[in-house]
């Protein structure tokens, strides 16, 4: 059955939410400035260490039932409408067996080109009782095959499966050229966006499940999906509008309302136009040095590692105006795109004011890389970042637009493979916003109310790096006070789901160089399910300025750990507070100026349209965009 999500705005709901969100956390009262706070609150996984050896299929190993073979041409269950399956299975020395299968689906009265959901499920010759799903980055690769060398999961004796989203014979995950259907009507293929939004996802547990069943004879114990990026949106998916699918979930940089992250994701891009000023890479790299020399780390010490919500980063930005780079001297224009790309999409009614107005969505976290690479060859804009810009031969610098953002542009909304990003005048992006938002049902992971996944007895652990340089981290910050406003609480909340923040890791960053990462989050969703022990910190790994280092990283809303004494390289020597800090995820800094804008509106009820927002906040917007 198809699952609709009523669309709302996510981050104006504030005060009605928040008003009981804190009365249940025991043992941790809210300090008075957290109170004050409430008021302004509005890609491939990671590798990580492996599972610990006592979930190794050494222990309570069973073995396959049923020949391998047997599998292929296995009616399937829980198909929807008239979707029709294959399955083929074949033994494979060093994997195991091998189930491909492929769906055909239908079910989307609305018709166009139908899904093509394929599904490979690897299943141990020594099985330790589990399934784990993996998820995808983007739109999504095709699904593969894993052997005992390369997954360490498979390794650990779980069943493992992947999915290519409903597109199979697209191998290029930055990309949707799938979606668009020239003849005969529609336009767009529902088929192909339902699958890539939920549906796949769901029919792989489903499926997968009772080829584990077949072959060894017996269900598994426990299910576990484990994701980052788009991976991370379809484990929220999973535990909204699925909340028996999986036992434990992982969502690391979770792109939830992608339907509007993608829109925003072009708006870095479009300060640069519109300002007329495409920032050099040597002026990125002056800002975000400043920020390593002058914010400091969780032991006091500036190290390059930071949180930006403890730094009075717009100080630092506007104390480089005049600053000589070898791409010439930085200029408060340069600081005024910076702080506009810092602070998100902002409705002022005019194009020359894009530093004031209504927050409409979140921006990039400060400290976070701003371009990327220019690769014109993997898609449409070039760019591996969000404010990337390249070195023309005549000398100027010139945008390039994020690949899967510039595609959303012109294969979702415009449904035009000639648009640019120069065609967008500042009157008609609030227009693409709200038409993207007609998107939101089927791919936006935003209902924060998981009772029913608390209530099937789910374990849930969420994080983001704080220099995450492709999913605003605002967003899912903004979910999850969310989450905590419609479960009950803190206290009610934190007994199935956790989030946490990672300072100075970017996009779903693993231990590394700069990267303090967290080290092995699945097996603490494991150990929460299945030993109940629930994760009091998140433990991280990495190195800084070449030594190695751990630290704990705390659940949210606490702050981050505090140094205590100690060597400041270990995990020991910081302790975490348990003082909730509420962030406000529109908030640039410590300390950030707030410039004039139009008085704020109170926030709307839930449900309430958008565009009724932007009206009365912004009268001037009812002229350029219809309703």
């Amino acid at each position: 059955m198809r699952k609709r999500i009523r669309w709302r705005r996510r981050f104006y709901r504030t005060m009605l939410l928040y008003r009981n969100m804190m009365l249940c956390r025991t043992m941790l009262p809210l300090a008075a400035g957290a109170l004050a706070a409430l008021a302004c609150v509005v890609v491939t996984p990671a590798a990580h260490a492996g599972p610990r050896a006592a979930d190794s299929p050494a222990r309570g190993a069973r073995v396959p039932a049923r020949p391998c073979a047997v599998l292929t041409g296995l009616p399937l269950p829980g198909l929807p409408g008239k979707d029709t399956a294959t399955v083929t299975a074949t033994e494979v020395a060093g994997s195991g067996c091998q189930v491909g299968i492929e769906i055909t689906d239908t079910s989307d009265p609305r018709g166009g080109q139908p899904g093509q959901i394929g599904i490979d499920l690897t299943l141990p010759d020594t099985w330790n009782g589990n399934y784990m799903a993996e998820g995808n980055g983007v739109y999504c690769s095709p699904a593969t095959f894993v052997t005992l060398a390369s997954d360490q999961w498979l390794a650990a004796g779980y069943a493992i499966s992947q999915d290519d989203c409903g597109h199979t014979g697209y191998p290029n995950h930055l990309t949707s050229l799938w979606v668009t259907n020239s003849s005969p009507p529609p336009s767009l293929n529902w088929n192909r966006i339902d699958d890539l939004g939920y549906l796949a996802q769901h029919l792989m547990a489903v499926e997968s499940k009772f080829m584990i069943g077949q072959y060894y004879g017996s269900t598994a114990r426990y299910s576990y999906w484990k994701g980052c990026s788009t991976g991370g949106r379809e484990g929220m998916m999973e535990a909204e509008h699925y909340p028996t699918d999986f036992n434990g979930i992982l969502a690391g940089a979770p792109a939830l309302n992608w339907d509007q992250f993608m829109v925003a994701e072009m708006w870095p891009q479009l300060v640069m136009g519109w300002s007329a000023d495409e920032l050099p890479r040597c002026k990125e790299t002056l800002v975000n040095n400043a920020l390593a020399r002058h914010c400091t780390d969780q032991d006091g010490k500036v190290d390059g590692v930071f949180d930006p919500r403890d730094c009075d980063v717009l100080k630092v930005l506007y104390s480089l105006v005049g600053t000589s780079t070898p791409c010439g001297t930085f200029t408060k224009i340069d600081a005024q795109v910076i702080q506009a790309i810092w602070q998100g999409p902002r409705l002022s009614g005019s194009q020359d004011n894009l530093l004031s107005g209504l927050p409409v969505w979140f921006g990039m976290e400060p400290g976070a890389k701003l371009s990327g690479a220019y690769v014109p060859a993997l898609g449409p804009g070039g760019g591996l970042g969000l404010a990337t810009t390249f070195h023309e031969p005549g000398g100027q610098w010139t945008g390039a637009p994020f690949i899967p953002s510039d595609d959303w542009f012109q294969n979702w909304i415009k449904q035009d493979t000639t648009w640019t990003y120069r065609d967008e005048t500042y009157q008609q992006y609030w227009q693409d916003f709200l038409k993207s938002a007609t998107y939101d049902p089927e791919i936006a992971a935003d209902n924060p109310n998981l009772s029913a996944f608390e209530r099937a007895g789910g374990k849930l652990i969420m994080w983001q790096g704080l220099a995450d340089q492709l999913i605003f981290t605002g967003d899912s910050i903004n979910f999850y006070n969310e989450i905590l406003a419609a479960n009950g609480g803190i206290g009610n909340t934190e007994s199935f789901a956790r989030y946490f923040l990672a300072p100075g890791v970017a996009h779903c960053g693993s231990p590394g160089p700069g990267s303090v990462a967290p080290a092995n989050p699945m097996q603490q969703v494991v150990d929460w399910v299945q030993q109940g022990q629930a994760p009091s910190v998140l433990n991280a790994s990495g190195s800084i300025n070449g030594t190695a280092v751990t630290r704990p990283l705390c659940p949210y809303p606490d702050p981050d750990a505090a140094y205590t004494s100690g060597d400041p390289t270990m995990a020991s020597s910081y302790t975490c507070r348990s003082t909730a800090q509420i962030t406000n995820p529109l908030k640039v800094g410590s300390s950030a100026p707030r410039p004039e804008s139009p008085a704020r509106p109170a926030p709307p009820r839930p449900g309430e349209n958008l565009y009724r927002v932007l009206v009365n906040s912004c009268p001037s917007f009812a002229r350029f965009v219809p309703p």
